[in-house]
């Protein structure tokens, strides 16, 4: 199996408050310093499991940046289509936890990513095309998304719709993509609907199958997940677990579901669920 992705590697800076968080205040904590980014995250635990994996994203001339292709490498993430910025810096995302894992407030810089060019895409068509599956995080520009599934020539495509903020955009695009997956306020951004029921859930993601999206999947949060196809849509409950860091289980859900993307959808959303709950049993 041979997968790309495109999109953001930055480094994490996660904050553990080891008690509950006074606002306002220093708060004792722990702190993790390591490679991240929603399409570092996906490429990573994908190559964990054993697919072949090109990473395309940029990053800075700088120390982090030299930083994150170590890590890469050394998990065996093919790095060679990487752009190097000179002018801007490596991404970084600061995530501040409470001492139940919890996220308590986040903050990313994300310029690189953002930078990208369409020739410099193109330029790598043939790692594009070439792939099994194309995963794209909206970490990237609209242009630039759009560019890389022309690229693919009716093959898979999935996006990982990354935050609130960026949801925007792919509302042209949901036509183009085979697999979506967003988190519970992404879908409501995206659809406009509050999903506070479970009947409201369905009725985002057959709005969101309608407007061509071959398969979408919900993350819940302890609710688990919702999935759907334009003929069904299923829930898969979460599994017992002791959260000790939420960091990145959205990423760990997407690789799940990549990983199984020739299966069925039930198939697709167990193992999401089940790459999630392994991700957010590790400690901080």
């Amino acid at each position: 199996m041979r997968i790309t992705v495109i999109g953001a590697a930055n480094i994490d800076i996660i904050t553990k408050s080891k008690s509950k968080v006074i606002p306002a205040d220093s708060n004792p904590a722990d702190v993790r310093l390591s490679a991240g980014g929603v399409a570092l995250n996906i490429a990573a635990m994908l190559a964990r499991h054993g697919a072949k994996v090109d990473l395309i994203t940029a990053i800075g001339k700088d120390p982090f940046g030299s930083l994150l292709r170590k890590s890469c490498n050394d998990i065996g993430i093919n790095t060679e289509a990487w752009i190097v910025k000179s002018n801007t810096s490596t991404g970084v995302y600061l995530a501040a936890l409470e001492n139940n894992g919890e996220l308590y407030a986040a903050f990313n810089a994300m310029t690189a990513p953002e930078s990208i060019r369409t020739g410099e895409i193109t330029k790598h068509k043939s790692i594009i095309r070439e792939a099994d599956l194309l995963i794209l995080d909206l970490n990237l520009t609209e242009k630039i998304l759009n560019t890389a599934i022309e690229q693919r020539d009716r093959r898979l495509v999935m996006v990982d719709a990354v935050s609130v903020a960026k949801v925007p955009r792919i509302k042209n695009l949901l036509s183009k993509i085979d697999i979506l997956k967003l988190n519970r306020m992404e879908a409501e951004r995206l659809t406009g609907i509050k999903l506070d029921t479970k009947e409201r859930v369905k009725q985002a993601c057959y709005h969101i199958v309608n407007q061509g999206v071959k398969r979408v999947f919900i993350t819940l949060g302890m609710a688990g997940a919702c999935a759907a196809a334009k003929s069904n849509a299923i829930f898969v409950p979460a599994l017992p677990t002791k959260v000790k860091d939420v960091t990145g289980a959205g990423d760990a859900f997407s690789a799940g579901v990549a990983l199984h993307f020739s299966e069925d959808l039930r198939t697709q959303a167990e193992f999401g669920v089940a790459l999630a709950t392994e991700h957010m049993e590790r400690n901080i």
